[in-house]
């Protein structure tokens, strides 16, 4: 067995067992650069904690974030394991591979002035494809979605008259996110104002294909040319949502469900940032409609 074959097969169980696409990438991600610094041929089993250690202090020194780079090594951990369950290794070198500590900072997020300035850069909204771009930001900052989850959203996602989208999330885990009232208008405009074709993508160009991730790294694009608007990311606008609905009264345990996270521990983080006040509309409450 080589290094780059039970990474091949290790790519294979994660579709097998039904991960998103975005959980394949990931481990893709974390694992190509892994194979590609111990040796397409080296069998797994010769691997020591010392070189694991070793390629660790690698990536720390390449420059990135402790965050990034304790992202890589749990990814890392998990192929690890899963190598000593099929016994590919000897020894469960991920128990004497312990996760990095990442530093936690604080959450930015965005002021009601760049708010404002981030849809004016968008275009007028009559038009279809400023309708379609505002739409994905309002999904963003209204629901807290993830690029990935944007683009996911199909049709048949959509619930409108009950006021609710049902999102699929990491994990291929499905959820629900109430929309406001702003963000539901937007939403029937567009799909008033979408192309006619047979797929059943939510979001599509403007000849009628589902978008991609670039289309989506251009609208932030043109947003962040506006000098208020600058440095703006999708998941800013994650952030700016869960941070804001706290703000404004809601239950961490039901911010915990739109969003998605598996624990409330990911919630912590934006309980921090604020003071809670009292519940307003039983916990949901729309940013997008407070501003406006």
């Amino acid at each position: 067995m080589t290094l780059q074959a039970a990474y091949n097969e290790y790519i294979v169980v994660q579709r097998i067992r039904g991960n998103s696409p975005q959980t394949v990438i990931y481990y893709g991600n974390c694992l190509l650069p892994f194979v590609g610094y111990f040796g397409k041929d080296t069998d797994p089993a010769t691997l020591t904690i010392k070189q694991l250690q070793a390629y660790s202090l690698r990536l720390l020194d390449s420059g990135i974030a402790s965050t990034s780079h304790k992202t890589y090594i749990k990814g890392i951990r998990a192929f690890l394991t899963w190598c000593y369950t099929e016994e590919y290794i000897p020894v469960d070198l991920s128990a004497k591979f312990p996760l990095p500590r990442a530093s936690r900072k604080l959450p930015t997020v965005l002021t009601d002035e760049q708010i404002h300035a981030m849809f004016d850069a968008l275009g007028n909204p009559k038009e279809f494809l400023p309708l379609r771009n505002h739409c994905i930001c309002a999904l963003m900052l209204d629901c807290g979605l993830r690029k990935g989850e944007v683009l996911s959203l199909t049709l048949s996602s959509l619930h409108l008259s009950e006021g609710y989208i049902l999102v699929h999330g990491k994990g291929n885990k499905q959820r629900i996110a109430p929309l406001g009232n702003h963000c539901l208008r937007l939403l029937m405009k567009y799909i008033a104002q979408r192309p006619a074709v047979r797929s059943d993508a939510l979001f599509l160009t403007a000849d009628g294909h589902p978008i991609g991730e670039g289309c989506i790294r251009r609208v932030f694009r043109k947003v962040g040319k506006g000098h208020l608007t600058h440095g703006i990311h999708p998941h800013l606008l994650r952030h700016t949502f869960a941070t804001r609905y706290i703000q404004n009264g809601g239950n961490p345990y039901a911010l915990q469900l739109i969003l998605g996270h598996s624990s409330l521990d990911m919630v912590k983080q934006y309980v921090h940032l604020t003071t809670t006040k009292s519940l307003v509309n039983n916990g949901c409450i729309s940013l997008l409609d407070i501003l406006r």
